[in-house]
């Protein structure tokens, strides 16, 4: 009995891997009368376990936006509950939401705060294609490979990206992101913008797209960039592209916190809410 005791009492942590299609979604976060990806998963968790459940997810990704690799995680009171939520919350799931894999991690891991990078594609079109354009954006003009390879060097590094966030959802301390991975790849008929950072402010990807859509057909200069990230103004950047064609592909995170055997240092400093991704 005290086995059994021990076992309905062993708190864990589980993390949850998501794709999703964002057309049918207000965004991944809860929001009152509006229907959000965390919304259903709260409500198929919490029937689940029978108490109130939420998953916290790596990126609060908007209105219209998908995810190949979304991450969240959940905490269950016991290996039995972490069972119930592996078995059966992917066939409870609607069908727009599908569960890529549970497994338990340390309880130290936090979706969000845990996060070391995080990489979005955002899908171009240079070819009318009624399958592929309910997930890329359609761009009827040529456009400059050198000139948009150019500009987007431009981004590599740490800055502050106060010109392509939205107004009014700025930090009041630091905008900076350090971006690893800002590239174009080009097939015969479509073009792929993969970028990846350690934190991205909201309606980054999207503003970054918009203004290199502008320097590939000719309206800017690659060598704008510079002045455009130092001006710290979101009026000199351009428009804002759609979030349809928008992906959130992968969150990266520290090893040791995927070993649900790991515990902290005592004193180790917590997760830096810095690392929040709002894309």
């Amino acid at each position: 009995m005290a086995a059994m005791h021990a076992e309905s009492a062993s708190p864990m942590r589980l993390r949850i891997d998501l794709a999703y299609l964002g057309g049918p979604f207000h965004g991944w976060q809860i929001q009152p009368d509006l229907r959000t990806v965390q919304g259903e998963m709260r409500r198929i968790c919490s029937r689940l376990l029978g108490r109130d459940a939420c998953p916290i997810g790596a990126g609060r990704t908007d209105a219209g936006v998908h995810a190949r690799g979304q991450v969240c995680h959940l905490d269950v009171a016991s290996p039995r509950e972490a069972e119930r939520v592996t078995r059966k919350l992917a066939a409870l799931l609607p069908r727009e939401i599908q569960v890529k894999g549970v497994l338990p991690v340390s309880p130290a891991f936090d979706a969000r705060l845990s996060a070391t990078s995080r990489l979005y594609s955002y899908h171009l079109l240079r070819r009318r294609d009624v399958f592929r354009e309910p997930y890329a954006l359609y761009l009827p003009w040529p456009l400059d490979r050198e000139a948009l390879a150019a500009a987007a060097a431009h981004f590599l590094g740490t800055y502050d990206f106060t010109s392509f966030c939205k107004r009014g959802s700025l930090k009041p301390d630091d905008n900076t992101c350090r971006v690893e991975l800002c590239r174009f790849h080009w097939e015969e008929d479509s073009t792929i913008f993969h970028v990846r950072a350690n934190r991205f402010l909201h309606h980054m990807v999207r503003n970054m797209v918009g203004t290199l859509v502008e320097v590939g057909r000719g309206r800017r200069s690659a060598a704008d960039m510079p002045a455009l990230l130092a001006a710290r103004d979101r009026t000199r950047a351009g428009r804002k592209a759609p979030a349809h064609a928008l992906f959130l592909e992968e969150v990266s995170y520290p090893e040791e916190l995927l070993d649900p055997a790991y515990r902290p240092a005592a004193g180790a400093p917590a997760g830096d809410e810095s690392r929040g991704d709002m894309s």
